[in-house]
């Protein structure tokens, strides 16, 4: 078990905490999955649903009715005027039917059901009127009686008279969602046309129902009485009240369409994707006005099969996209695209009458996006504890912080950086070791390298190691700074005056003084992990580093205690107070190079070390010239000012050995160095 956890560990969390396309890919297919399954859920299609209404709203907002479909309704204004209690005898209806045919109707929908007989006189009369007629179309309603033992289906029909007298009977029910809106529409119950349907197939051109045809989304023509011409009952029967032609070879549907119900027997309206409360009238007028200009909304994701390919789809460019941008760019994609799923979908079911869904798929996408966000997070805290156990001990504490918060700025491969290198040594430490004891060494070199590093790492050093007493560090790596040659000269001022100010402490407690030799150069190094697979370390490898480490040791020849590279007084020669040493050629390079005593920062320099400065200089150029007497004469200058100058009383004596035996002819002022 312990093997297969850290195989799977393994897998996840790689060594070098990076996002490999594989245990990427597994991840974001968990959260898929879970995402997938949520949209599954209940709750998921209620709100995927109700994003259909809400675009179904908007799109009609500003409704353009239909030509050819009239509702007449039966409403509150109506029973206001013919101030008649429900039911309405039925003569009414004849005479509404003769009015309507005098109008020059089309056909004439009855969404009323005329079950039971009335007053004789009344039932014939109506029977004559849709006799007479010849395009009248009566509702016939579907009950359903559920039991535990049975499921009984009962058919309510007009009478016997009134459905021979019909040009059609229509089924009158419609199919409702399990979220309890009417949104799709059928042309046959049972084999039997609906009244949309039936008034659809009297139209020229317009083909009969097929039994067993699916339920279709309603293309929903506006709100209520918005989306559909609508007159008031009394209107039609009242001469004079409507204009002329209003329903000339229109379709007219009659039904009921109160605001509150308890006028008539039973509630008829419906909850639909445009409003609250829609009359079942209107509502088969609008099922009518999509069959005929077959503008239902195609939904090819009814299937749970094709919802979930399309949820996959989605998931998987967006899988693609995350994968290639960081966290925070992903949250804005993610929410670029949601807002772009959103809109296609909006365009889709407006404009080309089909319904894309958008939830499944964001759960879908939301799942992926959780997960590899949390994995992301994992390989980032995974990488932290990595950068923090890799340079907390040998790089500022700031630019530890500065890699912790974008570690997108470390490359712990091999990179070519440009860095100042300092390379350190104590003078004569064999000696002081042989004056103390192991433990008093070890104190002597614990309190050494505490106050170095403590300085080297204010100016935001990297350690590369430490070597017998010596110190090596860089700047300008692992994260880049282009400061790095001056905050190498800041360091080496500031280690020597810190080790004067540790020699006056050790003095009073009778413990050897020590002496350090500094030596600074700047180029470009190869930096990163260097090492085997599983052994490694962070460092930097190059000849700009070789150099420092030689100018190190340069000092032992001039005496001095700092020397800087060319490369690095020409980036920091405005800021610091140097004098040029020296053209030297360190063995194993053929290329000479300048060399620099680094003194203080600009500004720094007494009187007297500026005057020796200056005369040391005036000797340099006379030297490079081969004029030895003046040259001489300048270095006893130099030394008149400092008796002891190192690097005057070299050259002086230099001088005299050239005076006495001349260099080659090809001689090029170049000093060859003759150790490392």
């Amino acid at each position: 078990m312990l093997r297969v956890s850290e195989r799977a560990r393994r897998f996840f969390l790689p060594e070098r905490a990076v996002v490999l396309p594989l245990p990427y890919a597994t991840v974001a297919a968990l959260g898929v999955a879970i995402g997938l399954a949520l949209g599954s859920l209940s709750l998921a299609q209620r709100l995927e649903w109700a994003l259909y209404d809400r675009m179904m709203t908007v799109a009609t907002r500003d409704p353009h009715p239909p030509s050819d479909i009239v509702v007449v309704a039966i409403d509150e204004p109506s029973f206001g005027e013919l101030r008649l209690q429900w039911p309405w005898p039925r003569r009414l209806h004849a005479a509404l039917i003769d009015a309507l045919v005098a109008g020059g109707a089309g056909t004439i929908v009855f969404d009323l059901l005329f079950a039971e007989p009335s007053n004789p006189v009344d039932d014939d009369e109506l029977a004559r009127a849709v006799r007479a007629a010849g395009n009248v179309v009566l509702a016939s309603d579907r009950a359903t009686v559920t039991d535990r033992a049975y499921e009984l289906q009962q058919w309510t029909e007009p009478l016997p008279a009134l459905a021979q007298a019909a040009a059609a009977v229509g089924a009158a029910g419609m199919p409702i969602d399990p979220d309890g809106v009417l949104r799709r529409g059928v042309a046959t119950v049972d084999g039997r046309p609906t009244l949309a349907a039936a008034a659809a197939a009297r139209q020229p051109g317009v083909a009969a129902p097929r039994a067993g045809d699916r339920p279709r989304l309603i293309h929903f023509a506006g709100a209520p009485r918005q989306g559909i011409v609508t007159v008031s009952y009394y209107q039609v029967i009242q001469p004079g009240l409507l204009p002329a032609g209003i329903v000339r070879d229109k379709i007219v549907f009659v039904g009921r369409s109160l605001s509150v119900a308890a006028a008539l027997d039973e509630a008829d309206f419906f909850r639909t994707p445009v409003s609250i409360r829609m009359a079942g009238v209107e509502v088969h007028a609008n099922l009518l006005d999509t069959l005929l200009r077959r503008r239902a909304i195609a939904d090819p994701f009814a299937a749970y099969g094709a919802l979930l390919a399309w949820g996959v789809a989605i998931a998987a460019v967006a899988a693609w996209v995350f994968f290639r941008l960081a966290p925070q760019t992903g949250v804005i994609a993610f929410l670029g695209g949601a807002v772009a799923l959103t809109a296609a979908a909006y365009v889709a079911q407006t404009s080309y009458s089909l319904r894309v869904p958008v939830v499944g798929p964001l759960l879908a996408a939301s799942g992926l996006f959780t997960s590899v966000t949390a994995y992301r997070f994992a390989l980032g805290q995974r990488e932290r504890r990595q950068i923090t156990r890799a340079f907390q001990h040998y790089v500022a504490p700031a630019i530890v912080k500065q890699m912790l918060d974008d570690p997108s700025k470390l490359t712990l491969g091999g990179k070519a950086s440009e860095v100042t290198v300092i390379f350190t040594d104590l003078e004569g430490s064999t000696s002081v070791a042989e004056r103390l004891t192991p433990d008093e060494l070890r104190l002597l070199l614990s309190a050494y390298f505490k106050a170095m590093m403590d300085v080297l790492l204010a100016e935001r050093a990297t350690l590369d190691k430490f070597i017998g007493d010596a110190i090596m560090v860089y700047f300008g790596a692992p994260l880049p700074d282009a400061a790095h040659p001056h905050q190498a000269c800041r360091a080496a001022l500031a280690m020597q005056r810190r080790l004067d100010e540790l020699n006056v402490e050790w003095q009073r407690a009778g413990s050897p003084e020590l002496n350090m030799r500094i030596g600074i150069n700047t180029g470009i190094a190869i930096a990163g992990n260097m090492g085997t697979d599983t052994i490694f370390n962070y460092t930097i490898i190059g000849d700009c580093v070789n150099l420092a480490s030689r100018l190190e040791g340069v000092n032992k020849e001039y005496g001095t205690k700092t020397i800087v590279g060319a490369e690095t007084w020409s980036r920091v020669h405005e800021q610091f107070e140097a004098r040029e040493l020296d053209w030297i050629r360190v063995k194993g390079k053929a290329q000479p190079v300048a060399i620099y005593e680094l003194f203080a920062e600009a500004g720094g320099l007494s009187d007297a070390q500026r005057m020796l400065r200056d005369r040391f200089g005036e000797g340099l150029s006379h030297y490079r010239a081969q004029r030895w007497r003046e040259a001489a004469d300048a270095f006893r200058g130099a030394l008149a000012i400092d008796p002891e100058d190192p690097p005057s009383d070299i050259f002086l004596k230099r001088c005299a050995m050239y005076a006495a035996s001349p260099p080659s002819e090809d001689w090029d002022g170049v000093y060859v160095m003759q150790t490392k």
